[in-house]
């Protein structure tokens, strides 16, 4: 089997010591130890609990501090901070609550509100009950004048407005252009499932307002059969410099094979009124037949992945990378259309999807083999740069690598993203898919990319580590 010019090239480099640069104005400028002894599982997900394509956010910069949450060797929950650039990191460890699962899906995801300075904390679920926790007003807003200790934060509670407890999973936190905090997540389970989106108040200090955004009801029929339910899966939820918030995401049916089609939709009032691709409003959460809100088909037959990156540039246009196979992928793995689930992975091809300031959707095929789930930032000019893990041997396996490099793409937008090639390679091996730090990328074009060793042996703890990038 043929391994394409990437792979040769990054095989070839893994005999040299460090990190390898394909561009000039591209640095890594720092590279610290967060936790010596961070958690690893082993389950059914891969080995990783720190560091999954659906944290919204595991690594969020605000006022000078940057914050990091994550699992530790004794299976707390862990919160750690730094000054920046440069300071030594400081930790929170929260012994009150023990972590046993070790299912990869129970992550933590954090949010900041910058309005009253709280920080947010959800963790462990699977289609569990919340398990949600808050800080103290002006933490984040006063941070040099706040001592970091875990009376900061207080109990574990399932319930964000109160007397509605839930179940929940991939939680996931952003901030609104006004300062404010929102709280997203799928009620039901795989296959069965819809999302929903809470307001945090920060003038009363509560959440209010929960809604359904999506539905996964109706009927779907393809080559492969028909199914009556289903669940999205958002690629994230992003505000746009005219202040919308835009979302992407797959449907995955409650029945056999991947996920299917590309969808987009975007509110012009945090999410309560939402829009198709032709500017129309839903009268309902959309569904999988609801009209505009498929813009691209693809087949369940192509082995399409779930949860991929996505960013809005500075022209308010949307732009997503997933992975999925192509016919002329397949027949060059010597396979075909829906003889594997998920693709044979030499097979699979990133493919960058974006919107045109009129509403057209436009595509580009990266010219090398996928790796993982990959996250997406704009840059200066709108240059996108892409980040995800490759296999450290080369070699592949079903869905996640436990043991990948980190690789940086980019493509510049005068080109209209059709030169996609590779600036950047950080040898491994890393047991995480790739997290980057979005708000300090968009305040300081500082990268900074969240890794963690990869274990020699089931349940190592090993070292969590940010790295940051300067692109120029």
């Amino acid at each position: 089997m043929k391994i394409v010019s990437i792979l040769l090239i990054t095989l070839l480099l893994e005999m040299l010591p460090g990190s390898y640069h394909f561009s000039t104005g591209f640095v890594k400028v720092a590279d610290t130890i967060i936790e010596s002894k961070a958690l690893t599982i082993e389950g059914n997900f891969g080995n990783a609990i720190n560091g999954k394509s659906f944290q919204q956010d595991a690594v969020s910069t605000f006022n000078g501090y940057q914050y990091v949450a994550y699992y530790n060797s004794n299976r707390h929950v862990c919160i750690a901070r730094r000054a920046l650039p440069d300071a030594a990191w400081e930790k929170i460890e929260l012994k009150d609550y023990d972590f046993n699962s070790n299912d990869a899906h129970n992550t933590i995801s954090i949010g900041i509100c910058p309005n009253d300075g709280t920080i947010h904390l959800a963790f462990d679920h699977h289609n569990d009950p919340l398990r949600y926790r808050v800080s103290e007003k002006l933490v984040a807003t006063t941070p040099d004048e706040v001592a970091w200790k875990p009376s900061l934060f207080g109990p574990v509670s399932s319930e964000l407005e109160k007397g509605k407890s839930i179940s929940i999973t991939y939680p996931r936190f952003w901030q609104t252009p006004e300062g404010g905090l929102q709280f997203c997540y799928r009620r039901g389970g795989s296959g069965r499932g819809d999302r929903m989106l809470v307001d945090y108040n920060p003038k009363t200090g509560k959440w209010e307002n929960s809604r359904q955004i999506d539905s996964g009801q109706g009927m779907f029929e393809d080559a492969l059969g028909s199914s009556d339910s289903r669940c999205s899966y958002p690629n994230g939820y992003d505000y746009g410099p005219q202040g919308k918030l835009h979302t992407t995401w797959v449907w995955r049916e409650d029945s056999q094979g991947s996920n299917h089609d590309l969808m987009y939709a975007y509110s012009t009032d945090q999410g309560k009124t939402w829009f198709n691709n032709n500017g129309k409003a839903f009268n309902e959460p959309p569904g999988v037949n609801a009209p505009g809100v498929k813009i691209v088909d693809i087949s369940r037959e192509y082995g399409l992945m779930n949860t991929h990156g996505q960013t809005v540039d500075s022209r308010d246009r949307m732009h997503v990378v997933m992975w999925h196979c192509t016919d002329e992928s397949l027949e060059k793995a010597g396979s075909k259309p829906g003889e594997h689930r998920w693709g044979p992975p030499e097979a699979r091809r990133y493919h960058h999807y974006w919107r045109k300031e009129n509403g057209l959707w436009q595509h580009n095929e990266l010219p090398w083999i996928a790796g993982d789930r990959p996250k997406l930032f704009a840059g200066k000019n709108d240059d996108l740069f892409l980040i995800y893990g490759t296999r450290h041997d080369g070699s592949f396996n079903s869905m996640q690598f436990s043991d990948g490099d980190l690789v940086i793409a980019m493509a510049s937008s005068d080109t209209e993203w059709n030169n996609w090639h590779i600036i950047h390679v950080e040898q491994g091996p890393f047991v995480n898919e790739m997290l980057g730090d979005v708000y300090r990328w968009k305040k300081e074009g500082i990268l900074s990319v969240l890794v963690q060793e990869m274990p020699a042996t089931a349940h190592e703890s090993t070292a969590l580590r940010l790295l940051d990038f300067s692109i120029e």
